[in-house]
């Protein structure tokens, strides 16, 4: 199995996890973001597709998203933390998954020569990159009641 292979494979599982994802989020917000992770990971599997067979890159594939993802944050429910705590170890599962990702294509790109397949993995990790920050901010907010002390004594803290 050759890199592309892997690749593809690696982007096909990470498009039906977050498919899966998006089904069992109770938040509407959580639905939007897993259904457009799922939608970035198809678009990654068709560059590589694109790059196994030599052919065009779609170029729509190559086109990031400008989902402000701040906005989708806000749209979470107030109920939304204590919801979502019980599928904590799902998005924890999906961090780790990005992590490996970027290892994976970060290791493989110090071995690649054309310039056209290196320009082409930095921008899939910089998206990869991108869905890790998203799921982390996730975590974090559904893990802050658990840590998160409002109190003069223990000093400014990030806004919450």
């Amino acid at each position: 199995m050759n890199i592309f292979e892997i690749a593809i494979q690696m982007e096909i599982e990470g498009a039906s996890y977050y498919t899966k994802m998006a089904g069992q989020a109770e938040d509407e917000g959580l639905k939007s973001i897993f259904s457009l992770l799922a939608a970035d990971e198809k678009k990654h599997q068709a560059i590589f597709e694109a790059l196994q067979s030599d052919a065009a890159i779609p170029s729509d594939s190559l086109s990031s998203g400008k989902t402000d993802m701040k906005q989708i944050l806000s749209t979470f429910s107030s109920e939304f933390k204590q919801k979502e705590k019980t599928h904590l170890q799902a998005y924890e599962s999906a961090l780790e998954i990005e992590l490996k990702s970027i290892e994976f294509y970060s290791e493989y790109l110090a071995s690649l020569e054309d310039t056209r397949e290196r320009e082409v993995l930095n921008f899939i990790i910089q998206e990869e990159r991108k869905h890790y920050d998203l799921i982390d901010t996730i975590i974090v907010m559904i893990n802050r009641p658990n840590s998160w002390v409002e109190d003069a004594e223990f000093g400014q803290r990030e806004r919450y």
